[in-house]
């Protein structure tokens, strides 16, 4: 079942991103403008926290998204974009999961692909702090872009 803030993360931010396109987006999150988004939180009531953070040549803006209650939904959804490049634009997802082996909560970090969702890989801890939660989140984002070399021993 889909529930509103699935839709949200999933389909409505995305598609955001696509018609007013990434420097725009970015832009209204930098500035903490929050007007670009509100039809979003009058289907799903919530007071986003927006930031901004630089990672070497990308700008990262980072929304908060309502708190998951159900395996899919995000804790939080990037929008980056290279800086100079208008044709750079990535969408990331902070998701909630459900680990049965051990019985306890984790993050993977997806990324909307086209029209696919494609999971990343595992996400970082949350700490229940938004500085530290959305530094640790673009950081995480920034191994998959930009994956560190790895050196060969031979």
């Amino acid at each position: 079942m889909t529930t509103a803030a699935y839709a949200v993360a999933h389909s409505v931010m995305p598609n955001l991103m696509k018609i007013k396109g990434i420097a725009l987006v970015v832009g209204a999150i930098e500035r903490k403008d929050s007007t670009m988004f509100e039809q979003v939180w009058m289907q799903v009531p919530h007071k986003p926290e927006l930031v901004t953070l630089f990672r070497g040549t990308y700008q990262l803006g980072i929304i908060t998204l309502p708190k998951p209650t159900e395996m899919g939904e995000a804790h939080m959804c990037a929008f980056v974009a290279k800086k100079g490049m208008q044709n750079v634009a990535r969408y990331f997802l902070l998701e909630h999961t459900y680990v049965l082996a051990t019985k306890s909560d984790h993050t993977i970090i997806s990324e909307r692909d086209g029209s696919r969702q494609v999971q990343r890989g595992p996400g970082p801890k949350l700490a229940g702090d938004v500085t530290a939660d959305t530094a640790a989140f673009a950081d995480a984002i920034m191994l998959i872009i930009e994956p560190p070399a790895v050196v060969s021993r031979r």
